[in-house]
Parts: structure tokens; sequence; C-alpha cells
């Protein structure tokens, strides 16, 4: 039913047990509303996959998530992308009550600031995978991420489309990141030659790099 799209508010409470770890609605009208059934009746889950497919997620909120975050605390991987109402309140919500957070999906969340980046290196030692793409982001967010508990865990970072990040987050995540493997950082204008030259170096440095993409300005 998840994959067809045909879970909804209204009938979510019919498909969710207390034993599952798994769920995907990326393609479900969901709200939240759905996220409340899911924190009351799923204690075990693991993933929890909300991204919007198609157009922006209006109605999933910082209500939904923190309530999911207090009550789903074997979370390691969670998928906002485009939940445009999630803001920073989030995930500081998740980084503080989810230990085992692993990967971390808010890609288009672009109420997202720096405060976000700032908790995950705080408190999500375990994470290896977040995509903030096209937030409100700056170098100041990047070097507390890289430089907190996951920084040596870190290995795919997507920081595409953000507006005010400068050759210095990128140098940042090279040198503090030493197991770095994706690192997406194209439509970012303030990026300059420097950026390119130490990618070069990691590229060159670490047979481990899979995909770099950037946009020359």
């Amino acid at each position: 039913m998840t994959k067809r799209g045909l879970v909804t508010d209204a009938n979510i409470a019919e498909v969710l047990h207390k034993n599952i770890t798994v769920l995907n609605l990326n393609e479900c009208d969901v709200s939240d509303i759905a996220l409340y059934k899911i924190a009351a009746m799923c204690p075990h889950l693991k993933k929890l996959d909300v991204n919007a497919c198609k157009a922006n997620r209006t109605d999933v909120t910082d209500a939904g998530v923190c309530e999911i975050a207090a009550k789903c605390r074997f979370l390691q991987v969670v998928f906002l992308r485009r939940c445009v109402s999630v803001t920073d309140a989030s995930v500081v919500a998740l980084a503080e009550a989810c230990p085992h957070l692993r990967e971390l999906n808010i890609k288009n969340c672009t109420q997202i600031t720096d405060v976000a980046l700032q908790i995950l290196g705080q408190k999500s030692g375990q994470l290896c995978s977040v995509d903030f793409s096209y937030s409100q982001v700056t170098d100041q967010g990047i070097f507390s991420l890289v430089s907190g508990a996951c920084g040596q865990r870190l290995k795919e970072i997507h920081m595409a489309g953000c507006l005010h990040i400068t050759d210095d987050a990128v140098e940042a995540v090279v040198m503090s990141c030493p197991l770095i493997s994706i690192l997406l950082i194209h439509g970012c204008p303030k990026l300059t030659e420097r950026s390119r030259i130490a990618l070069e170096e990691v590229l060159g440095a670490r047979s481990r790099m899979k995909q770099v993409t950037w946009t020359v300005y």
C-alpha cells in the first residue's frame, strides 16, 4: 500500500503495528496526523521516509517530527526531503532523542539553519550521511558538524544549492572527514578554484571517493 501511495492519515492505523521497523511513505499523502499515529504504534521504528516525491509537503511539521523523535528512539534513518514546514526544531529533537541516527535527509527544507548542524555535531555521533541541500546553512554550521562527534564517521554530505557556503567549508569537510566518499556541492555560487584544488587533492589521496559534484562559475 505504501509503495502505491494508498496510505493516508485516515487509514494508516490499519497497517501499523508495534513490530514495524521500516516505513516508506514518500508516495503517500500524509501529515502530522499520520506521524502521531506512527509515534504511538511503532516504538521500534528504525527508518522513516516521508520524502516528498512531487510537490512540497507542508503538513509534515515540527510537531509531528518531534513526536516521532520522542517515541521512536531506535530511529536510524529519517528522510524529510521537501518537507518545507520542518525547521531546526525537528533536527534538534531527532539529535537529542535518537542516538542511533545514521542518515538524515533534510534537502529542500529551506528553513534549516546552522542550528541544525550544530546539534548534529554535538549529539549525533553515529551520523554517516546527511543531506541539507538548498538550506540556509553557512560555513559556521558545517564547521560545527565536521568538527563534532560525527566528523570521523561522515561518508556522505550533500550541500548543493547552499548559497552561503564558501571554500572554507569545503576545505573543512576534506580535512575533518577522512571517510568522506560522496560530496555534492553544485549550485554553491561562492565556491572558487580553492574548492576545486582541495577536492583534487583529496581525490588523488583517497581512492574511496565515489562521487563529487560542483559547479564552475
